[in-house]
């Protein structure tokens, strides 16, 4: 099972949190937040024990009890009294002077009030260390204010895991799912099926092994890939495989470059607080090979696959931030025109379906669907059978292509009529 920890959200739900995503700096120190911690911590043990185990016997309690009592009262634990309300308001006055007649209840108050101030006083030295580990720590980390940047949004916290929050939610985004795009109904088991194991275990949020979609252009592969992440409520992010820099853009490069900077995936998850977005690789048979400056080749393929594998996602090198991060619970999704140009590694890493084209009913409820409430029937059905006349002339639309084709009758229908 994956280390996770877990906290209820404003619903009501659990939100869970990716607690091994990566070494977490130093928080910045803060003294009020210490004391009330250890104060608690002293509470919680017992006043006196606490105190033994920091080397103050009742015997130095009690003799700086007294001190309090007969000479003038320090402002340290007047101050004490008077926030933690030991004595009643109308006495208040009469902190910081001799007392020499003090009642029992008087007395009491100091004593805890002494107590209190030796906890105080073990805060301010574990507050100094905590400085000074600060300190060495910003000091360390990053060469460049970008980076130092960087790491801090990444380190100061654990990202969150995000996705359908319960089993009836998720049955509803793979149902939604569905019904966008039924031609690709065996994606859409196969996604249920992982997830649905996921889920009975406890693990409510978005992560699917890797998946590449091989369809002809046009299909639908890409639109299929952001509606799964949108209803799934996780970010999104696309990549083009054919870009010149693509592997880069993955990887991240190495800060000494004048335009170094992390891969797209951890300055997602940096940006959102999410460590499960979807990524989406458009054309990944047409992936090229980048050169470093230095004469090293990195070809897109090969930089995935330290991603993609489960034994080195979990402890991910960041060639920018130069630290390691858990990023096995990215989903990742990539489509391809056809498998010729995948690298063999590459397949055996992934689930592959192969998508066809929507068939006649599939583009009709297509059209009707997206058609609803903006074009009138007639209309809708000279469209369809445009789209289907295409088809079978084998020049079939892009999905995209229907789109807009949906669009530019309904604004020709709210066009005035000139007379």
């Amino acid at each position: 099972m994956m280390p996770r920890k877990m906290a209820l959200n404003r619903h009501g739900l659990m939100t869970h949190y990716l607690k091994d995503f990566t070494e977490l700096l130093p928080k910045r120190p803060d003294l009020d937040e210490l004391k009330a911690e250890l104060l608690q911590t002293a509470e919680d043990q017992g006043m006196a024990d606490f105190l033994w185990s920091r080397a103050v016997s009742k015997e130095m309690v009690e003799q700086c009890v007294e001190e309090e009592l007969t000479s003038i009262m320090t402002a340290n634990v007047a101050s004490i009294i008077e926030e933690r309300g030991l004595i009643a308001p109308d006495q208040i006055d009469f902190l910081g002077f001799v007392h020499e007649d003090p009642d029992a209840a008087f007395i009491t108050a100091v004593r805890d009030a002494v107590q209190v101030s030796f906890v105080y006083d073990a805060a301010q030295y574990a507050f100094k260390d905590q400085v000074r580990q600060y300190e060495r720590a910003q000091k360390k980390n990053g060469q460049r204010e970008d980076v130092q940047q960087l790491i801090e949004n990444l380190a100061t916290s654990h990202p969150a895991l995000a996705g359908p929050p319960t089993m009836h939610a998720l049955d509803e985004m793979i149902a939604a799912l569905h019904a966008s795009a039924p031609w690709m109904s065996d994606v859409s088991k196969w996604a249920y099926k992982a997830l649905r194991t996921q889920y009975s275990t406890g693990d409510t949020w978005l992560n699917l092994p890797p998946v590449i979609l091989i369809g002809p252009p046009g299909c639908g592969k890409s639109t299929y890939a952001r509606k799964l992440a949108t209803l799934s409520g996780v970010p999104i992010r696309a990549l083009d495989a054919a870009a010149s820099n693509a592997s880069f853009s993955v990887v991240g490069s190495d800060p000494a470059w004048s335009k170094a900077q992390a891969g797209i995936p951890l300055q997602e998850i940096a940006k959102t607080g999410i460590a499960n977005p979807v990524m989406i690789v458009d054309e990944i048979e047409k992936a090229g090979t980048m050169t470093a400056s230095g004469g090293s080749r990195v070809s897109l393929p090969e930089a995935l696959l330290g991603l993609l594998e489960p034994s080195s996602s979990t402890a991910w090198e960041c060639p920018y931030t130069r630290r390691t991060y858990n990023m096995s619970q990215i989903s990742w999704i990539m489509t391809a025109n056809e498998s010729d140009g995948i690298p063999a590694p590459l397949l055996d890493r992934c689930r592959v379906f192969h998508i066809s084209y929507p068939g006649p009913k599939d583009l009709a409820d297509l059209i009707r669907t997206q058609s609803a409430g903006r074009l009138y029937d007639e209309v809708m059905d000279c469209l369809i059978a445009r789209v289907e006349t295409a088809v079978a002339n084998g020049q079939p639309p892009s999905l995209r292509r229907i789109r807009q084709l949906i669009d530019e009758a309904a604004a020709m229908a709210q066009e005035p009529v000139l007379h």
